[in-house]
């Protein structure tokens, strides 16, 4: 049985780990929203120029 007020060898272990969790899931985070913000945001290139030719598709 616990002794009150005293931590637990499991408690310290199960704080360490979450801990370590916690630590984790917010460099993920951070790294997330790096890459969300890196990414550039507006039309394709092909949708910028619509009277120009499709290269996929060469007109015979």
């Amino acid at each position: 049985m616990a002794r009150r007020g005293h931590s637990t060898t499991i408690g310290k272990f199960a704080k360490l780990h979450h801990d370590r969790r916690v630590s984790e899931i917010r460099v993920l985070g951070e790294l997330l929203r790096r890459e969300r913000r890196a990414v550039p945001i507006g039309p394709p290139a092909r949708d910028v120029w619509p009277d120009r030719p499709d290269p996929s598709h060469p007109d015979d």
